[in-house]
Order: C-alpha cells, then sequence, then structure tokens
C-alpha cells in the first residue's frame, strides 16, 4: 500500500483512541466531517 497523499480519501478503518474507545472511520463520517493527523508516538525510535 502506498502513502496518502494530502487531500486524499483514507482507507476505512477502525481504530483503539486514548480514551479506550474504538472508532470506525465510516461510522464517524456518517456524523460529521473527519480529521486524520498523524503523528510518531513517544517511543518511536529517531
Amino acid at each position: 500500500m502506498s502513502l496518502l497523499q494530502p487531500g486524499s480519501v483514507a482507507p476505512d478503518f477502525t481504530a483503539l483512541a486514548s480514551d479506550g474507545q474504538s472508532y470506525h472511520l465510516r461510522r464517524l463520517l456518517q456524523e460529521s466531517r473527519v480529521l486524520l493527523v498523524f503523528y510518531p508516538g513517544n517511543n518511536t525510535p529517531g
């Protein structure tokens, strides 16, 4: 799979968030707009 470019459509996925809840992209998009931001975690090797 190639990297997503800014402005492209994200594939559908479910993710576990820091609040312990699972979020499903398709369901969120039915309710509102979604902004996805990805960043390296604190323990990611540099």
